[in-house]
């Protein structure tokens, strides 16, 4: 028994040997030639890199300088002083303007070709930051205007600095160009070394011109070397490449007829030096490795013979669940016992790990995939620029469902819902993610085909569905996300459930995600956290906007309206800034707010014999503050202010959401001899029966019926039916946003008692609305 033994642990050895020689062998082999392939896969990826990276922080300035062209250009406080021409105090504007995105040039061209606006920021080392008047203030700009400056020359040179630049026109009220506004960056070291810090590489800009010296600028570090020099000037001249060399340039554009280029480069040896070490570390471990395996091969072969009946008793067990079994030594002929119980054993782990696995990856409900197997599925979908779309389905009335027929039939509706999903062959994957709400995964599907699928999944559901003679009728939400490039799953999640709860919050069967539906932005969240602030520390301003007693042609009425003069943003619109007031309970202390500030200038135009009646608007949050109405009562008192001075103007929807209390509340402010008005009628949904249980005095048309009132019959019948109902329920009417004569004789032949809009005067600061009544024919 010990000789066969020994040769069966001689045999074991030497085949260990030959073995470990063959895998040490092939090991070097196989190791030499990865490394070769990963050097050229390295360096393609460096490349590759070095592309995504230049286009990706390039492109986003480029598109930031488009996004805040257009936004400056449709300011109205920038236009108003641009048709003015008030040159100190453009600049002063254009300034602010440029600040808001830390801009290193900012230009404003007339539609004469004159530059009526030029800033710099100063890149010498005393005066650096500094903003400074350009060199061609006043002069002619040297780009021509014939089809406008929008898609002009994106690369601008000032001096010895060279810019990349957008504009946007700038357009009269009648949509007319009255001139441009640009902004630009410069592209320096700075931009050279954050193409550095993301890619590894060397980076700069050169300017090239034939029979010239090549002009190299914004280096991301010091000035190329003489080898450096002619591997990146053969590179871009002539397309040589360089084998000691890593290169990559891309054309940016002509300016002063020189060619611009963006470069990055780098010595293939400190691209591939890690590599190198690597190499040598798994050599010096390959030939360390070889002694001690031998050595453990012959501990191997000398202690596998021993155990092998032990090993084949255990296999045995262990496959039947038993442990207890006594261990015997037998001969060679074990061995074949020991694999099949080994194969035994693995078919019965291999069996329980694919009912776990199952059990991971799958909804135990509906046996569909769940979240752990929507993320394995789509891991590999986001590496290319195919489109994905992700969309979260949730079924609607499920609580009743629940709540009177119980759990059993809601788990078959989810069921039945399930499978009514699976049926549709164009989903990639179909998920049971919690309770009532599935997802559907694509991978390459147009906006088109899914919407038009979507339809259909609609209707297929829709279907009548049976359960134990129960008809019920189903009925889905659906929130879709959809993207061209590269993203993650957590973010489509997380777009697609914005979609989902405003398909639900609005009733809809299906929405598409947006960012304007989106109120989770980080300049939304920086606003919410700026806005309490802002009202302690006067960061807030009254514009009043005239209102023309019709028939007096006089104006006797203004109306007050908050704007936020934020000390980096510049003026923002209550557009933004209302919404995250009244979801953040700040509502009752803006008001506070614009009644008091109201009062006041109230009190200096009185002081100045002005006598202007003040509309205020107030919010549903307001009206839900009990104390609000005592609040307005008491400051009217403290004040001084005849109680018919003030106006409160209330929107539809404000009374629509909580009827019973708002007319409780306005009654107090009725009895008390206060003016109440229904702001924006007609884009709410109060009925007639509520209007007439409110107690206001006049309607105030919105501005969307009479802008386009001459020219727009739907509207002309609108408003003049708003008109008659309101003076038959004896209610005055004001009709705000007209912008033109006709719409203002229009309204006067037909009894209107109150009008404003742009055509009278655009809302003005409290001094220029003084200015403003001294000057006016009204």
């Amino acid at each position: 028994m010990t000789g066969i033994f020994n040769r069966i642990q001689t045999r074991i050895f030497g085949f260990f040997v030959i073995l470990l020689i063959a895998v040490q062998a092939i090991s070097f082999s196989i190791t030499f030639f990865a490394n070769k392939r990963l050097e050229q896969q390295q360096l393609s990826n460096q490349l590759s890199v070095a592309e995504l990276v230049f286009k990706s922080d390039y492109g986003k300035r480029y598109y930031y300088l488009s996004a805040f062209a257009e936004t400056a250009a449709k300011d109205f406080g920038l236009k108003d002083i641009f048709i003015d021409n008030d040159s100190r105090s453009f600049l002063v504007a254009l300034n602010n303007h440029r600040k808001r995105i830390n801009a290193d040039l900012a230009i404003a061209v007339d539609r004469h070709g004159t530059i009526i606006g030029e800033l710099v920021l100063n890149t010498d080392v005393q005066d650096l930051g500094k903003v400074k008047v350009g060199p061609e203030q006043g002069q002619a700009f040297r780009y021509p205007l014939d089809a406008g400056l929008e898609n002009t020359n994106p690369l601008y040179s000032l001096g010895e600095n060279i810019y990349q630049i957008k504009f946007a026109p700038l357009t009269s009220g009648a949509g007319n160009v009255i001139g441009w506004v640009g902004f630009g960056f410069i592209i320096d070291d700075a931009l050279a070394k954050s193409l550095q810090l993301h890619t590894g590489l060397n980076a700069g800009f050169v300017a090239t011109q034939g029979g010239a010296d090549n002009q190299f600028f914004g280096l991301s570090g010091e000035a190329l070397n003489s080898a450096d020099n002619v591997a990146v000037s053969d590179f871009i001249a002539n397309g040589l490449v360089n084998e000691d060399y890593v290169l990559w340039h891309e054309p940016l554009g002509v300016v002063d007829e020189k060619q611009v280029h963006a470069f990055m480069f780098q010595t293939r040896y400190d691209v591939l030096e890690s590599f190198q070490k690597q190499w040598l570390q798994q050599l010096g471990l390959i030939l360390l490795m070889l002694p001690i395996s031998l050595l453990l091969a012959f501990f191997i072969s000398s202690g596998v013979t021993k155990p092998i009946k032990l090993l084949i008793e255990q296999a045995r067990y262990i496959a039947k669940g038993n442990y207890n079994s006594k261990v015997q030594v037998g001969n060679s002929i074990e061995m074949q016992l020991l694999a099949e119980e080994f194969t035994v054993m693995q078919q019965a782990i291999l069996s329980r790990e694919s009912e776990i696995a199952f059990q991971a990856y799958h909804d135990p409900l509906t046996k569909l995939a769940n979240k752990n197997e929507l993320k394995r599925v789509t891991s590999s979908w986001f590496n290319n620029k195919s489109a994905v779309a992700i969309c979260l389905i949730d079924i609607k009335r499920m609580t009743e469902v629940n709540g009177t027929l119980g759990h059993v039939v809601g788990d078959e509706v989810i069921k039945e819902i399930g499978k009514r999903l699976s049926s549709f062959d164009n989903i990639d994957l179909v998920c049971h993610m919690t309770g009532d709400e599935f997802a559907l995964a694509f991978k390459a599907i147009s906006p088109k085909e899914l919407r038009g699928l979507m339809s259909e999944l609609q209707k297929s559901i829709e279907a009548e569905y049976r359960y134990q003679e129960i008809s019920l009728h189903l009925q889905l939400s659906i929130g879709i996300s959809f993207v061209h490039y590269p993203s993650d799953l957590e973010t489509l999640l997380r777009q697609a459930d914005t979609a989902l709860q405003h398909a639900k919050k609005n009733r809809l069967d299906q929405q598409i995600y947006t960012q304007q539906i989106d109120g989770n932005t980080l300049e939304r969240l920086q606003l919410i956290n700026e806005l309490k602030s802002a009202i302690d520390n006067g960061e807030l301003v009254l514009f009043y906007q005239p209102k023309l007693d019709l028939k007096l042609k006089k104006v006797t009425h203004v109306e007050a309206l908050v704007r936020w003069q934020h000390p980096d943003r510049g003026m923002i619109p209550p557009d933004l800034f209302i919404p995250i007031a009244e979801q953040m309970g700040q509502m009752n202390a803006l008001t506070h707010w614009v009644i008091n500030e109201s009062l006041e200038q109230y009190l200096k135009w009185k002081s100045q014999d002005i006598e202007l009646c003040i509309a205020i608007n107030i919010s549903a949050e307001n009206l839900k503050d009990e104390g609000f109405c005592q609040y307005v009562l008491d400051l009217v008192t403290h004040k001084g202010v005849p109680i018919d001075v003030l106006t409160l103007e209330i929107t539809e929807d404000a009374v629509v959401s909580d009827p019973e209390n708002a007319i409780k509340q306005l009654t107090v402010l009725k009895k008390s001899g206060l003016k109440l008005s229904i702001d924006d009628y007609g884009t709410g949904y109060s009925s007639l029966a509520q209007l007439k249980q409110l107690p206001v005095d006049e309607l105030k048309i919105d501005k969307s019926f009479v802008q386009n009132l001459m020219v727009n019959q739907d509207d002309r019948i609108i408003v003049n039916s708003t008109l008659q109902l309101a003076h038959n329920l004896g209610l005055s009417v004001v009709a705000e946003g007209i912008e033109d004569e006709g719409a203002l004789n229009w309204l006067i032949e037909r009894g209107c008692e109150l009008g404003q809009g742009f055509y009278l005067s655009r809302p003005l600061d409290a001094d220029k609305i003084t200015d403003w009544l001294v000057s006016s024919p009204y």
